[in-house]
């Protein structure tokens, strides 16, 4: 005759088809989180650039393509309606060395933008490290082969993703 209750065996099946489940869910959930930080960082990237191509466009429609130059290096979430969340600020990389990972800060010596990511070890773009964008400088030739007449604009401005954070932009001489 049987007591009422569990048997130890069968307490451990039921801890181990627990536990099994929980390993898979928890891999599930580090999946969905990094897909969601590559995710909230693409937004980001593209806001930037429409406010990127919004400056542009004013600067063209004023007359003054010349003033485009300036824009180089400069900070483009001064551009926005608002920061994104976790924006530090422009802090220097010493400053920003004890920021929180899923921050964002600027950095005015290097001209960067940082995302600071959550896994270093794997996550956006297959690489380690922090996510970081410059706005540069691009220039077309004066003179293109096999065309009719030269560009109307031969300066334009490009936020591009930098693989490396800690290396300076070209200084304005050297890209000429």
């Amino acid at each position: 005759m049987r007591k009422n209750g569990y048997s130890l065996l069968e307490f451990a099946i039921v801890v181990s088809v627990f536990a099994l489940l929980m390993a898979v869910a928890l891999d599930k959930l580090g999946f969905y989180q990094q897909a969601g930080e590559q995710a909230s960082v693409q937004a980001l990237q593209i806001n930037l650039r429409a406010a990127l191509s919004g400056q542009v466009m004013s600067l063209q429609a004023r007359g003054r393509e010349g003033e485009l130059v300036a824009l180089a290096g400069a900070n483009p979430v001064r551009w926005l309606e608002r920061p994104p969340a976790g924006y530090a600020g422009e802090l220097s990389a010493a400053q920003a060395a004890g920021l929180a990972a899923g921050s964002w800060y600027f950095d005015p010596v290097l001209h960067v933008l940082v995302y600071v990511r959550r896994k270093q070890e794997t996550g956006l773009n297959n690489a380690a490290g922090n996510v970081c964008f410059r706005v540069e400088l691009q220039r077309l030739p004066s003179k293109i082969a096999n065309a009719e007449s030269t560009p109307v604009q031969q300066t334009g401005l490009e936020l591009k993703e930098v693989n490396d954070c800690r290396t300076p932009p070209l200084s304005a001489a050297t890209r000429r």
